[in-house]
């Protein structure tokens, strides 16, 4: 009998790891599924931020600056940065109401307000590239990048930084002609 001792306890002892590994997997696996949950929630409160271009010259673009807070605080919208671009050059900014005489690659954004939970502000803005008369600078392919500083929670240390690149697109191709068997007028250049 005394030598069926050692192997019992050798029995119960790896029993026992063996439980204590599968705790361990289990008691890691549900703290992932934890922090996953809770960083996706976190995400789905962070504004989201949407800087639309339009080209409206060889070397100039409307642009639409939007934040939704889809948070429970409210936002102050801090500033704009135009990145350097490789392709275009150096970029300015300018609002609305701005003079294309005071042009910065920085744009302040406090006119937007403070943008409630919930709500969502705007901003109308022009941006401009550096020319040389014979350049054209804002062609489709071209990425643009935006650094969007907007303080959460209107406190003086929490300031978030988004970036946003935006890839100019080509022009939308002409409307496809309709099938010729029907009865409309054909558009120019369909047959």
């Amino acid at each position: 009998m005394a030598w069926r001792f050692p192997q019992a306890a050798t029995v119960f002892s790896m029993i026992a790891i063996g439980i204590s590994a599968a705790s361990l997997v289990y008691s890691k696996r549900s703290y992932d599924l934890s922090a996953a949950r809770d960083e996706r929630e976190l995400a789905d409160k962070l504004p989201a931020i949407d800087v639309q271009v339009r080209p409206d010259g060889a070397t100039s673009a409307m642009l639409t600056i939007s934040i939704a807070n889809r948070g429970e605080v409210n936002l102050a919208p801090l500033d704009i940065t135009a990145e350097h671009s490789f392709e275009a050059g150096e970029l300015y900014l300018s609002s609305a109401q701005q003079s294309a005489d005071s042009l910065k690659t920085s744009l302040s954004l406090a006119s937007m307000g403070t943008v409630a939970p919930k709500g969502v502000g705007s901003l109308k803005a022009r941006l401009f590239g550096a020319t040389d008369g014979k350049d054209d600078r804002f062609v489709p392919g071209l990425e643009l990048r935006f650094d969007v500083r907007v303080r959460v929670a209107e406190q003086q240390d929490n300031i978030k930084t988004f970036v946003i690149a935006r890839r100019i697109l080509p022009p939308l191709a002409a409307e496809p002609c309709p099938p010729s068997w029907t009865l409309v007028a054909q558009p120019p250049g369909c047959k």
